[in-house]
């Protein structure tokens, strides 16, 4: 994997991971205001705000989280078989040669520079 801001730096996966960690402790703050809050909302009476208060405490930033990992063990997956790929392809000679793109055959010197829809010619054009 490259560097998002320096391309030849490698971004290693254990790099990574912590990074997915970090996040995961600011989501886990979040969701402990969130259970505070709802502990404040079952002191006050208001039962059914601390029920939602406590679903959405633990539901959504588990959701993000989990949604972040994923992503984070994809991107690792398809680079490190990226770099599988190329590996193999070098070990096999390289990429394959590129056809030679063949002349265009031109019946005429006026062919190369007038298009066919360019109107009539006229003697003093020529």
């Amino acid at each position: 994997m490259r560097g998002l801001w320096d391309n030849e730096k490698s971004l290693s996966p254990a790099l990574l991971r912590s990074a997915l960690a970090m996040v995961g402790v600011f989501l886990a703050l979040s969701a402990a205001v969130m259970l505070i809050i709802a502990v404040a909302s079952v002191a006050a009476g208001n039962y059914a705000a601390a029920a939602m208060q406590v679903s959405a405490g633990i539901a959504l930033p588990f959701g993000i989280w989990l949604g972040l990992r994923i992503l984070a063990d994809l991107l690792i997956v398809l680079n490190r078989s990226h770099d599988r790929l190329q590996s193999i392809v070098e070990l096999a000679g390289g990429p394959p040669p590129q056809p030679a793109t063949p002349e265009p055959v031109f019946t005429s010197n006026a062919s190369r520079t007038a298009a066919g829809d360019d109107g009539p010619r006229y003697p003093s054009e020529d």
